[in-house]
C-alpha cells in the first residue's frame, strides 16, 4: 500500500532480540522478508535452552540465616517487656547488667542516675573493710584492773572494760554475751577475786560520741535495726522484752525485760484483746530518753500457746548496758559488786591504760566471717561499727566523716567514680546516701576480679539459705545461680550481686527501685523475674 508504515516486529527469545524491520517495494519482497524472520525464530526456539541455575548450599544457608539470632538482643527485650509493668510506672527504676569476663554491658537502663542504696551500701563498706583491715582482722576487747587485790578475795579498785569496736556479741553472731564475760570471769577466778570494791567502768572512746548516723529517720530510733553506734556493744545494743496477755479481755498486759534491767524504764499502755485478734505492739522513745511507751494490743493465749511475744527495742547508752550485764554475770557467779556501774565519761577522769595491767581480752572471729553475718543478715550496727573501725584503725578517728572518706579513697584507687557516691554511714539507714547503679556494678566487678572474691561471694545472700533471700526465688534456676545483696527502706527496694547463667558467665546484676507507691513484694517480683531470665541466657 502506498505510503503505507508498518512497526517493525521485535521478540526476544532466549537471550536474543529479533527485528524484523519494515519496508516499502513489492509485494513480493515484504513477503520474504517476513518468511524470512518467521524462520529465525522457530530455528532459535529450536534450540535448546540453559536450565536453570541450582542455587548451592552455602548460598541458601546464607539466605537462611540472613536474620542472625541475638540472644543478648533477645534477652534486652525480654528486660524491656518486664519494665513495662504498669504497677512500677511511677518508680524510678535503675538497672546495669555487666559481664564480670569481657566487662560488656548486657543491659543499661537509667543507670547513671542517682539512687538511694539502703543495704547496697553495705557492699561499699565490705569492700573498704577488706582492703584496708584485711580478712583476717580480729576485734580484740581488753579487761584492765585499776586497783589492789586485798587478803580474802578483796580486790580494791575499779574493773575497767576497754571498747575496741567489736559488734560479735550477739546470737547474731553466735556469740551471747555472757561467753566473753566468762572469760573475764575465769580470770578473775583464777586471782581469787570475790568481792569487787569498786566500779565497773566501760570505755567506748574508741569510737566518736556521735550515736546516729546523718540522715537517720528520727521514728527509727525505737527500732532494733537503727540501734545506737559505739565501741561497746552487746545484744545488738538492745534489751528483749516479753509481753504476755492478762487474764482477761480488757487487762493490762504484763511486760519483763529479759536483760539489762535497770536500763530502760518502762511505760505499759498495752491492753488484752480477745484471741482473734491480731497482736500490735508500738514502742515510742523520746530522743535521748530511757523511757520506753510500748502501746496496743495483745490476743489471750490459745489452748496450745502461752500467748508471749518478745519485742527487742534499743538502749541509749550501750556501754553502760555493757556495764550492768557484766555485773549480772558477776552476780550469778557470786562475785559481790560493791560499787557502781558507770562509763569512762561517768568517771571523769583520764584512764592511763600503760600503767595498768590487762586482766582478761577477748578476741573476735575474723573479719571474713563478721562479713558473711553482716551482709546475710543485713547487719546495721555491725556496718556502722565496721566504718568506724575503718576510720579509727586508719586515721585515729572513729567518725562516720572519717570512714565514708576512706571508702571514698578506695573505689578512687580502684579506677572507680568516687563522684557517682555520696555516703553518709555505713549501713545504708540514710536517706542521705546516694549511688548510682553503674558504680555498684562496677564495684561488684572490681570485688569479683580482686583477691577478695571468696570472701565477698561468701557473704551474700543466696536463694533458700539462712539470710534476706531465703524465700525467693525457690525452685527456680536462680536458686543455685544468684548470690546478692539485697537494700530495704521504705518505698526502696534493690538488689545487687552476681547471677551465674546456664553457661556459666557471672555476671554483675544491680536493679534499684526507688519512688515506690506499690508494695515492695511487685519490686521483689520484678527483681526475681530479671534473675531467672539471666540465669537462663545462653548465647550459644
Amino acid at each position: 500500500m502506498r505510503g503505507a508504515r508498518c512497526r517493525g516486529i521485535g521478540c526476544i527469545a532466549g537471550t536474543h532480540q529479533i527485528s524484523i524491520p519494515c519496508c516499502k517495494g513489492s509485494m513480493a519482497r515484504n513477503v520474504a522478508w517476513c518468511i524470512a524472520g518467521i524462520v529465525c525464530i522457530v530455528q532459535l526456539w529450536a534450540q535448546p535452552q540453559p536450565a536453570p541455575q541450582r542455587k548451592n548450599d552455602s548460598l541458601r544457608h546464607r539466605e537462611a540465616t540472613a536474620v542472625v539470632r541475638s540472644p543478648i538482643r533477645e534477652l534486652q527485650a525480654d528486660l524491656d517487656a518486664l519494665l513495662k509493668n504498669r504497677e512500677l510506672a511511677a518508680a524510678h527504676i535503675g538497672i546495669c547488667i555487666l559481664s564480670t569476663e569481657t566487662g560488656e554491658y548486657l543491659f543499661r537502663f537509667n543507670d547513671g542516675k542517682a539512687f538511694i542504696p539502703a543495704s547496697l551500701l553495705k557492699l561499699f563498706t565490705t569492700a573498704a573493710a577488706l582492703e584496708l583491715l584485711g580478712p583476717d582482722f580480729r576485734f580484740t576487747t581488753r579487761v584492765y584492773l585499776d586497783g589492789r587485790i586485798r587478803q580474802g578475795g578483796d580486790f580494791e579498785g575499779n574493773i575497767i572494760i576497754r571498747g575496741s569496736g567489736d559488734p560479735t556479741w550477739s546470737e547474731s553472731f553466735g556469740t551471747p554475751p555472757d561467753s566473753v564475760f566468762a572469760v573475764w570471769i575465769r580470770a578473775l577466778d583464777s586471782l581469787g577475786i570475790t568481792t569487787i570494791k569498786g566500779n565497773i567502768i566501760a570505755d567506748d572512746s574508741y569510737f566518736d560520741a556521735v550515736r546516729y548516723g546523718p540522715g537517720w529517720m528520727w521514728d527509727d530510733f525505737v527500732m532494733p535495726y537503727s540501734p545506737p553506734v559505739s565501741a561497746l556493744a552487746a545484744n545488738d545494743n538492745c534489751v528483749q522484752l516479753l509481753i504476755r496477755p492478762g487474764a482477761d479481755v480488757g487487762d493490762p498486759a504484763t511486760v519483763s525485760v529479759l536483760n539489762g534491767n535497770g536500763m530502760i524504764k518502762i511505760v505499759n499502755d498495752v491492753r488484752t484483746t480477745a484471741i482473734d485478734h491480731t497482736p500490735e505492739l508500738i514502742p515510742y522513745r523520746d530522743f535521748g530518753s530511757s523511757t520506753i511507751e510500748l502501746h496496743g494490743t495483745i490476743p489471750l493465749p490459745t489452748n496450745t500457746s502461752e500467748g508471749g511475744l518478745n519485742l527487742s527495742v534499743p538502749v541509749e547508752n550501750p556501754a553502760a548496758y555493757v556495764a550492768a550485764l557484766f555485773r549480772d554475770a558477776l552476780d550469778r557467779h557470786r562475785i559481790r559488786v560493791r560499787g557502781s556501774v558507770m562509763t569512762a565519761t561517768d568517771w571523769g577522769e583520764p584512764i592511763l591504760y600503760s600503767r595498768l595491767p590487762v586482766l582478761a581480752e577477748y578476741t573476735s572471729i575474723p573479719l571474713r566471717q563478721i562479713l558473711t553475718v553482716m551482709n546475710r543478715t543485713s547487719h546495721n550496727l555491725c556496718a556502722e561499727m565496721l566504718l568506724k573501725t575503718i576510720a579509727k584503725e586508719n586515721s585515729g578517728s572513729g567518725s562516720f566523716a572519717a570512714g565514708t572518706e576512706y571508702v571514698s579513697s578506695v573505689l578512687q584507687r580502684n579506677g572507680l567514680p568516687s563522684e557517682e557516691l555520696s555516703m553518709s554511714d555505713g549501713s545504708g539507714l540514710s536517706r542521705l546516701n546516694l549511688c548510682t547503679p553503674s558504680l555498684v556494678a562496677r564495684l561488684l566487678w572490681h570485688l569479683w576480679r580482686s583477691r577478695f572474691r571468696n570472701d565477698v561471694l561468701s557473704s551474700l545472700p543466696r536463694p533458700g539459705e539462712p539470710g534476706t533471700l531465703r524465700t525467693r526465688m525457690i525452685g527456680t534456676l536462680a536458686e543455685r545461680s544468684v548470690a546478692a545483696k539485697t537494700g530495704t527502706l521504705n518505698n526502696v527496694s534493690n538488689l545487687a550481686g552476681y547471677v551465674t547463667t546456664r553457661d556459666g558467665e557471672v555476671l554483675s546484676v544491680v536493679i534499684m527501685t526507688n519512688h515506690l507507691l506499690v508494695p515492695e513484694s511487685v519490686a521483689r517480683n520484678l527483681q526475681d523475674l530479671i534473675c531467672m531470665r539471666l540465669a537462663s541466657l545462653t548465647r550459644r
